[in-house]
């Protein structure tokens, strides 16, 4: 069982290594920058809408929200 292990182990770690050096630094870095864009996209959308319900809800508040944004 130990043998299995250490087999399975090892060829995970082998095609890890084997993946991320496939990439070079600037592949990594551009990878990153379209993940945190997509996420930074995301994350102002969900408190676009949450905003807009809210709004929706109060709407004695729509003069107070365009009075901060603009």
């Amino acid at each position: 069982m130990q043998e299995k292990l250490n087999s399975a182990l090892a060829y995970f770690f082998a095609w890890l290594l084997a993946f991320f050096g496939a990439l070079s630094l600037q592949d990594w870095a551009t990878i990153i920058g379209v993940g945190l864009a997509i996420g930074t996209f995301c994350i102002n959308r969900h408190y676009r809408k949450k905003s807009f319900k809210l709004l929706q809800q109060h709407p004695q508040l729509r003069e107070l929200y365009e009075d901060i944004n603009g």
